[in-house]
């Protein structure tokens, strides 16, 4: 009976979560996580949600605003702007390629903007940085 309560401490210190809820999942983890969190982050219009997968170089278009290549920090920015400007009625990834080497997903995006319903595309891809998966490229039109 005196080893329970130091095996019961010992399991719950080696089953409590460790380090930020922030960290970029590391390479083990499916790309599949990458286009959950980013989804939710669109349907919620908090692009903090998924910024800490934003590659060093992201190709972001978007319909009617700046496009180009971006450092993770100012593609952030164009980001949080557009969401900001907009109303997310809804948002989901309706096709994911499942190709290892470069995965993406697609989907439809509704927004209010201005009192006007939006329809758009919307194109997200990975690539694979430092064994960890890094949003390449978001395109909205």
């Amino acid at each position: 009976m005196r080893f329970v309560l130091p095996i019961a401490v010992f399991l719950h210190i080696c089953s409590a979560p460790v380090g930020n809820a922030q960290e970029i999942p590391t390479g083990s983890k499916d790309f599949r996580v990458v286009f959950e969190d980013i989804q939710h982050g669109f349907e919620i219009s908090k692009v903090s949600v998924f910024s800490p997968y934003l590659g060093l170089k992201v190709q972001v278009t978007l319909k009617g605003e700046e496009s180009g290549y971006f450092s993770s920090n100012h593609a952030y920015y164009i980001l949080e702007n557009f969401l900001k400007s907009r109303k997310v009625i809804s948002f989901e990834f309706s096709a994911v390629g499942e190709t290892e080497a470069m995965p993406y997903a697609t989907g439809t995006a509704v927004f209010s903007h201005k009192g006007t319903r939006e329809i758009a595309q919307v194109y997200v891809a990975l690539m694979k940085s430092a064994d960890k998966w890094v949003i390449s490229e978001i395109n909205i039109y």
